[in-house]
């Protein structure tokens, strides 16, 4: 579930979807969404479980607090463990108490308010664990939308932090510096100015300015040239790090290397790769303390 507020109470929740004994069109739901977003957000715990060929996902929702689900592709199991709640998707309302187990339609869209704090798990069967990938096999959303959606600055920040703090733990394993670091990368003498149509250069969350994504691009798909003829090009100077890159180097030799999805991203995400990867296509001799990593 995402996109939760602690601003919506009960009463608006029943305004909001008009009646609770009738069928709601999903577009009301997605209305309600909405203005959810607009909302102060709540950070809802969630944990993620893994077994061989299983995949559970388990939020907390602190009472008071609404929240609506991703539309998933497949149907699944979902377990209510503690708590009570509200769910309502385009057929009927109904409250649920834990202890509770349920199936779960593919195809809904639902909104729920939590009445006590409660814990939902929901269950899917996949080989994968990656998130990113996991949430783009069984739902409409991307791992970024479910836990909030672009605009949910708690889920955003936390993520540019984490990637902040690999950073500092990058500089760690190459022995460098953050003014080396600083000097290698606004070095004039090796940059050139090819226009870069696929990608915008904007502020970011993670550190100073950032390349983002003008369209959506699939898994492997070719973003932009990130060197020519060993120069830098806009696409190869303002990549920030990640922890959880969704994008890579890839060397074409001749001093040329492209930058290439890693999986799907997008419009709008900002584009990101993993700085070893990048030491390890193109760190001029520079290598991890201790060997590879």
């Amino acid at each position: 579930m995402s996109d939760v507020t602690s601003e919506m109470h009960l009463l608006q929740f029943a305004k909001a979807i008009d009646r609770f004994d009738q069928p709601v069109a999903r577009e009301k739901i997605m209305a309600l969404e909405r203005e959810i977003q607009k909302m102060p957000q709540v950070d809802c715990p969630v944990r993620h479980y893994f077994a061989p060929g299983m995949y559970a996902r388990e939020m907390t929702i602190p009472a008071g607090v609404a929240v609506t689900g991703a539309v998933h592709r497949h149907e699944h199991l979902c377990t209510v463990s503690k708590g009570r709640l509200l769910v309502l998707d385009d057929e009927f309302m109904r409250e649920i108490q834990a202890p509770c187990t349920l199936v779960s339609k593919a195809g809904k869209k639902r909104v729920g308010y939590a009445l006590e704090e409660t814990v939902w798990t929901t269950y899917h069967c996949t080989t994968k664990t990656d998130l990113d990938e996991i949430m783009i096999e069984i739902t409409e959303s991307t791992n970024a939308e479910l836990i909030g959606g672009r605009d949910n600055v708690q889920m955003r920040n936390n993520r540019a932090a984490e990637d902040r703090a690999d950073y500092a733990r990058f500089l760690v394993e190459y022995g460098l510096a953050q003014d080396v670091v600083t000097r290698l990368v606004e070095n004039p003498y090796d940059q050139i100015n090819v226009p870069i149509e696929t990608l915008e250069l904007r502020d970011s969350l993670i550190a100073g300015r950032g390349m983002f994504a003008k369209r959506d691009f699939n898994p492997d798909e070719f973003i932009a040239p990130a060197r020519v003829k060993g120069f830098r090009t806009p696409a190869g100077r303002y990549l920030n790090h990640s922890a959880k890159p969704n994008a890579r180097f890839v060397d074409l030799f001749n001093g040329n290397l492209a930058l290439v999805a890693n999986r799907l991203i997008r419009s709008g995400d900002e584009v990101v790769v993993d700085y070893r990867q990048a030491m390890r296509v193109n760190g001029a001799g520079f290598k991890p303390i201790g060997g590879e990593v």
